[in-house]
């Protein structure tokens, strides 16, 4: 073992120095100013204004002179590149390079701010635009859609009713999430181990649940309780998605309390369910509160979940139990697919009220959970002042004697016990009286629903056809001022008929029946007595976009043929010959074709398919084969089979705002003729057998319907349709219908006789006086002999209350005033014009569908003239008038020599190259003049 070393006595005595750090003398000239790091130099301000105006000047010259480069998307990024390479350039001026770095990370930094803040504004004055029209009306806040159809102005209807539902909805969804949410962080946080590890394992996994799941699983649960759909039932839907988002972020927060405090609260001898109770959830307040924000974010704008568990109702209800319940999301997303302008208003004026509801929702979490750990309010300030008095005058004053209120608990003599205990009984008792409230709110919630005031007449439901949900929709909301609440869902035939089967509607709407096989799939009928009854006809037109040199083209003109092709990917370009030959009057641009299709079960897709496999065999039968969906003979199918060519979307509705987006040149749907009209768009005119190109008005579909042949069970065999020699016949023509219960009620069945006596009472009025309505929304009502089996079938329904209908009040276009069962509409529809008709010289150039008041100019003729203005004489047809910066020749109606979307670059070649000198004077001005002027300025500022 080594000696220990000696510390030498001199070195010992000093004391220890401290080693100071020297000043370095003063460089020549004085010592450099600081800087101010938050102070801005006219240098800063130079150099991001000369960086600007540089990025835009060079990217204008790239853009439109140097490269082929178009596109606003590609211009803003190529400025943003160029700005961030200029400003790093004028920086490097004057500053080194981390200053440099810096500055082009807080110029990112400020750009992504900026482009975060522009996206809301965007949003939020997008959706005010689109809805000021609505939010003026002081009804949209204190009605309900009711009595507001497509057809009624702004002055009726409102958002009461899916305000109301998405209060309901969340306050359910919360009163679930929230308590468990917490309790589980805790659990997490305070107790881990195993299971705490699995349990996080497993709500990390729920966060990315898709909400289509949460609400299928509640549905499945509903179809096994034999229940009905509900706004407690959206609620409990919503809470399955939220609950995890809570859990995980309560989670973050809890763990980020100070372990001292818990450990301080410890050594005081407090337990673990105090020391989380008076510590832990006041520090995390400010958070939780956060938590509860995310996962009420996450819910309140859901629409899938809602609609499969609570429905679509037009109408007010606030029974929580019972009945569908509409919620904001699921509004909006209703209206602004429709095609009625007012309805999109109404819909975008919802989503501003889904805008202050939320905001208002983040405001109160914020008042309730804003403030941190150990700040206090005014209120708790004085209340804690006021304990702390009493708890001295409480040591200065002896203990007194039990209150005898009291004497049933244990007589301790540790006052914090007696507390403890105190404590204990208030809350048991609090907690009792809010469990007997829940059961009572229960109890009358569980109440069958209310009828109408006065009527007699409870709620129904429905659901399927988009085809025909225009109708049903301006139906159910007059019946409403009759105390009849009708909820119908357009959600697709195919789904309608399932859901009747699964008796989860009291009456469906489809085109096609059921017994269809599709894909190899029977689609059986239900085990239940139930009827078809004709509800309204109309035409499956072919709504397009398509423009001309920025003219839109409203006069189309397809053969059957060529439909077929388009649909089916062999024709697919809009300049293809046998388009030119249908439309010999039209430059028409070499622009790809973009088929839309539907995605779900739909009875217009049932329709179309039906008379492709009929009319168009072979090419029907080769595109099934191509995708696979079925082998030959393909038939008919209600999902329409599609190639990456294809845009498949879900409903009418979808499809229809598909094609009409400005963006969507070139596109084309199949759809009913009512969503081209209130949409404004125009639709093809269709060859019809007697070589006529006609548009399916309600006076082409009434006389096309004349060869229809009615089954028994009063189901149509359209084959005489699709051949009808009529020139005024539109061939795609055919009715809908309404799938209903008739005469039992089986034992297991949620419908019931009061049911019934409203659904018959809905159908008296759609087959009567409903009717009158159909050709302003585009449909063709029904004919005498269907009116009069439908009314048959009506009173066939269980429970309904038999009614003698005089048809001749019923003011349908279609009945004759002598009452021999002619089609009066049919009587009186025009003939086409001859200019219409297939090998005219020149065709017509008035609009169609819903853009009736916008003509196209064509070879021959003078817009907006509706008849024919060339004498037969094709040479003498000049130029086409929608042609622009090109030379045409006219001397046999043929096609022009200049491309139709194109433009000559060569005109005005002087001023482009006096706007490119110009552009490269301002670009060498703005990058070489800022920092000029910056180390002028900032010389002169020395030398003061």
């Amino acid at each position: 073992m080594s000696a220990p070393t000696e510390i030498p006595a001199q070195a010992a005595a000093q004391p220890p120095a401290t080693t100071l750090p020297v000043r370095l003398p003063a460089p020549p000239g004085g010592e450099r100013p600081r800087r101010v790091l938050g102070a801005r130099r006219a240098a800063d301000t130079y150099a991001v204004l000369g960086a600007v105006a540089g990025s835009l000047g060079l990217t204008a010259v790239l853009f439109n002179y140097l490269t082929p480069l178009s596109g606003p998307l590609g211009f803003v990024l190529t400025a943003w590149a160029l700005f961030l390479l200029l400003y790093g350039l004028l920086v490097a001026q004057d500053e080194n390079g981390l200053a440099v770095r810096d500055r082009l990370a807080a110029a990112v930094i400020h750009s992504l701010a900026g482009l975060v803040l522009t996206a809301l504004a965007i949003v939020v004055g997008y959706t005010l635009y689109k809805g000021w029209s609505a939010l003026p009306h002081g009804n949209f806040y204190t009605q309900d859609m009711g009595r507001a159809s497509s057809l009624t102005p702004l002055s009726v209807g409102g958002v009461t009713h899916a305000l109301v539902g998405t209060l309901e909805q969340i306050a359910t969804a919360l009163l679930i999430t929230v308590p468990l949410g917490v309790s589980c962080a805790v659990f997490l946080t305070e107790v881990p181990g195993g299971y705490a590890r699995f349990v996080r394992t497993i709500v990390e996994a729920m966060t990315a649940l898709p909400s289509i799941l949460a609400g299928l699983f509640v549905w499945a649960v509903i179809l096994i309780l034999h229940q009905q759909q509900s706004g407690f039932a959206a609620g409990c839907a919503l809470s399955v998605m939220m609950l995890p988002i809570i859990i995980r972020a309560s989670d973050v927060v809890l763990r980020l309390v100070p372990a001292s405090l818990k450990e301080a609260s410890y050594a005081l001898g407090s337990s673990r369910l105090r020391t989380v109770w008076q510590v832990v959830l006041p520090t995390a307040r400010s958070g939780l509160a956060t938590a509860v924000i995310l996962g009420t974010a996450r819910g309140v704008g859901e629409t899938s979940p809602v609609l499969l568990t609570a429905g679509y109702s037009k109408v007010m209800n606030a029974d929580l139990f019972h009945g569908a319940q509409t919620s904001l999301p699921l509004l909006v997303f209703t209206l602004v697919r429709l095609p009625s302008e007012r309805q999109i208003a109404r819909g975008f004026g919802a989503a501003a009220v889904l805008l202050v509801v939320v905001a208002t929702l983040f405001v109160i979490a914020r008042v309730l959970g804003g403030r941190g750990s150990g700040q206090l309010t005014k209120r708790q300030q004085r209340r804690r002042e006021a304990a702390s008095a009493a708890t001295a005058r409480r040591f200065r004053t002896p203990p007194a004697a039990a209150p005898a209120a009291l004497s049933v608990l244990p007589q301790s003599k540790d006052p914090q016990v007696r507390r403890r205990l105190r404590s204990f009984l208030h809350r048991g008792a609090a907690l009792l009286a809010a469990l007997l409230v829940l059961t009572a709110g229960l109890l009358v919630g569980g109440t069958p629903p209310a009828r109408a005031a006065g009527s007699g007449y409870v709620p129904i439901s429905g659901a399927g056809s988009t085809w025909s949900s225009n109708a049903m929709d301006a139906w159910t909301s007059d019946v409403l001022a009759n105390g009849m609440r009708v909820n119908f869902s357009a959600t697709g035939s195919s789904d309608g008929r399932a859901k009747y089967k699964n008796r989860a509607v009291d009456f469906a709407v489809s085109e096609i029946p059921y017994g269809i096989t599709d894909q190899g799939v029977p689609d059986n009928a239900p085990d239940d007595p139930f009827a078809y009854m004709p509800i309204v006809a109309g035409g499956t037109s072919f709504m397009y976009n398509l423009t001309i040199k920025g003219h839109r083209v409203t006069n189309l003109r397809l053969s059957g043929d060529v439909i077929a092709k388009i649909f089916t990917g062999v024709i697919a370009k809009w300049n293809d010959p046998a388009i030119k030959a249908d439309n010999p009057g039209l430059a028409l641009p070499p622009v790809p074709i973009v088929p839309v299709v539907r995605s779900d079960g739909s009875g217009t897709t049932a329709q179309l398919t039906t008379w492709m496999s009929q009319r168009e065999e072979p090419v029907w039968d080769a595109f099934c084969t191509k995708t696979k969906h079925t082998q030959p003979p393909c038939g008919v199918t209600s999902f329409y089979p599609t190639t990456s060519k294809f845009i498949a979307l879900n409903g009418s509705t979808g499809v229809s705002g598909f094609v009409s987006q400005q963006h969507n040149a070139g596109s084309i749907t199949y759809v009913e003729y009512s969503y081209a009209k209130l949409t404004g768009f125009p639709v093809v005119k269709m060859l019809n057998a007697d070589h006529y190109y006609v548009e399916p008005t309600p006076y082409n579909v009434a006389v096309a319907l004349t060869k229809a042949q009615i089954n028994p069970n009063l189901t149509q065999n359209l084959s005489g349709v699709y051949d009808n020699p009529d020139p005024r016949a539109y061939p795609l023509s055919s009715y809908s219908y309404m799938i209903l219960p008739v005469d039992r009620i089986p034992a297991d069945s949620h419908f019931t006789t009061d049911k019934g006596r409203t659904l018959g009472a809905f159908a008296y009025y759609f087959l009567c006086k409903g009717q009158s309505e159909a050709p302003d929304l585009g449909y063709s009502p029904l004919p005498k002999n269907l009116v009069v089996a439908a009314l048959a079938v009506v009173g066939r329904i269980p429970g309904v209350q038999k009614q003698n209908i005089a048809l001749s009040g019923c003011d349908n276009p279609t009945f004759s005033a002598n009452g021999d069962g002619s089609n009066r509409l049919a009587q009186l529809a025009p003939y086409p014009s001859p200019c219409d008709k297939q090998g005219a010289t020149a065709e017509c150039s008035t609009g169609t569908g819903g853009a009736t008041r916008t003509s196209t100019e064509v070879s021959g003729t003078k817009a907006p003239s509706a008849a024919p203005t060339g004498t037969g004489d094709s040479s003498a047809v000049g130029a086409d008038p929608v042609q622009v910066g090109g030379s045409a020749t006219g001397g046999d109606g043929g096609d022009v020599s200049a491309d139709p979307v194109s433009i000559a670059a060569t005109s005005g070649s002087g001023l482009q190259h006096s706007l490119m000198a110009l552009a490269g004077v301002l670009l060498g001005s703005v990058v070489i003049l800022p920092p000029v002027v910056a180390r002028r300025a900032a010389r002169r500022k020395g030398e003061n």
